[in-house]
């Protein structure tokens, strides 16, 4: 991060009284909390940007890691007294002070190295105006730094300075591009007025959603995987009960050629009968193995007709597992689109992909109250069955107009009429759970389900509709939904 953002940050005035209550670790995350408040003071050790900010959104599942354990025993109970920033490098130092068993007030300096490579968090204790090393997250000797060492009850140092200040004037208001923090922004950017706010900003918006993308597209990517390998043997699987279903010529052949048992003769490698199954009568030729005597030939077929008879069940049982276990990847895969929580992602990624799907997952969907029901398909099957079989001519339906998409339902228990509302919410979804996911102003259809048709024998999910209305939306996920249906009263159950 730029130094003249963590001077200016470093200047942001908290006029809260605050009392550490525990500092907690997740990754590349460390947060101080506070007694009594929901101020939360994040240090962002991100390879992207490192850099601290003040927020109240920290959902980050954090843990006491035993590495910081010592700095949390001693500044438990501390009071925040300020932040300073180093004249010449990317250092800030957190103020504290503590009364201790004594009743001696304590000097404390939480220190904050913001070096790439060579990051580092450091706690302090003032004695006899030195700062002495109470506890940090990396030790370092001269074994592994020639330059200085970073261990408990030696005096701190600073590192050595190669990094060249650039304290200018920051010019607002800022905006976020990629990763960076930009001044003087284009009309259409999202403009920040205040830098603690860009830093929360880049962090949670940017920063964040990065990662929880990028954790998204690894478990996708598994998934498509094995939804490839499943397709392959779909494939094979198809073939083999082709040749399986053969199992009527095989039979009709082994008895042919049993009926003309004195007609066969050992060495030849085929003979002509008469067709007695067909009508009219037709002459066939009944391929002969040459080196198998008669009654051998008439078992090799009648063999062929027991395996085909008996592996086509096998091989139809397994088609449709396997059907099934394809649709289940393709709801899964849709699923993880769906996730905007990183915490979620993680845990996701810990279940080994190649597990069964023994479970058979429910719909999506969110209950609003006793008069209103999302339910969401996430495959063309589900598409069809929510569509088709679940819901009644009252009901709501809402798809993307030009994009590939979900059917949205919206369950209308008492046949009232649609608010307003909730064609905002269903059209908004629809407008996520499709191919424009990534885009604005979405055009959705919707209309209600007495209107809309499924063709008979057409591919799963297509359908045909009338009476519809057409409403522009921007995408909003299910979590965000959820935030708008819990803000309303009339949504109450």
């Amino acid at each position: 991060m730029k130094y003249k953002f963590l001077n200016e940050w470093s200047k942001y005035q908290i006029k809260e009284n605050l009392i550490v209550k525990e500092i907690g670790k997740f990754e590349d995350q460390f947060f101080i909390f506070f007694r009594k408040s929901n101020t939360v003071l994040q240090l962002n050790y991100s390879s992207k940007k490192m850099y601290l900010f003040w927020t109240e959104k920290s959902k980050l599942p954090f843990s006491n890691i035993k590495k910081i354990q010592y700095l949390t025993t001693h500044l438990v109970q501390a009071k925040f007294n300020g932040i300073t920033i180093s004249d010449n490098d990317r250092i800030i130092q957190i103020h504290f002070s503590k009364i201790d068993i004594y009743n001696t007030k304590n000097q404390l300096s939480l220190i904050c190295e913001l070096v790439p490579h060579r990051q580092n968090l450091i706690l302090t204790k003032k004695e006899n105006n030195k700062e002495i090393i109470v506890d940090c997250w990396k030790k370092l000797s001269f074994a592994e730094n020639r330059v200085r060492q970073i261990l408990p009850n030696i005096e701190y140092s600073l590192p050595p300075v190669f990094f060249e200040i650039n304290n200018q004037k920051i010019i607002y208001p800022l905006s976020i591009n990629n990763f960076d923090i930009v001044e003087n922004p284009a009309e259409d950017s999202k403009k920040i007025f205040d830098i603690n706010s860009a830093f929360e900003y880049l962090y949670y918006e940017k920063i964040l959603n990065s990662q929880i993308e990028k954790l998204k597209n690894t478990k996708i990517t598994q998934l498509k995987k094995i939804l490839r390998k499943k397709s392959k043997k779909i494939g094979k699987l198809e073939a083999e009960f082709e040749i399986a279903s053969e199992e009527k010529k095989w039979k009709e052949w082994a008895e042919l050629l049993k009926s003309n048992f004195n007609l066969i003769k050992k060495g030849e490698n085929e003979i002509r009968l008469i067709n007695y199954y067909t009508e009219p009568f037709v002459e066939i030729i009944i391929p002969l193995f040459p080196d198998k005597n008669p009654r051998e030939n008439i078992e090799h077929y009648f063999k062929k007709f027991k395996k085909a008879r008996d592996g086509k069940i096998k091989i139809k049982e397994q088609i449709e597992k396997t059907y099934s276990e394809i649709e289940e990847l393709e709801k899964e895969i849709f699923d993880v689109q769906a996730i905007d929580d990183y915490d979620e992602i993680k845990n996701i990624l810990k279940i080994n992909v190649k597990e069964k799907h023994k479970n058979v997952k429910k719909l999506k969907s969110i209950r609003i109250n006793d008069d209103w029901e999302i339910i969401i398909g996430r495959t063309s099957k589900e598409n069809d069955k929510i569509t088709t079989k679940i819901a009644k001519p009252n009901d709501w339906w809402f798809h993307t107009n030009s994009f590939h998409g979900s059917h949205i339902i919206l369950r209308n228990f008492k046949k009232k009429d649609l608010p307003e509302i909730l064609i905002g919410i269903c059209t908004s979804l629809s407008a996520y759970f499709s191919k424009a996911k990534k885009s604005s102003n979405v055009p959705v259809d919707y209309t209600q389900i007495r209107y809309v048709n499924k063709p008979r024998g057409s591919a799963p999910g297509f359908v045909i509709y009338t009476h519809q209305k057409t409403r522009y939306a921007n995408p909003k996920s299910m979590r965000e939904v959820l935030k708008i249906i819990e803000t309303r009263p009339e949504f109450s159950k």
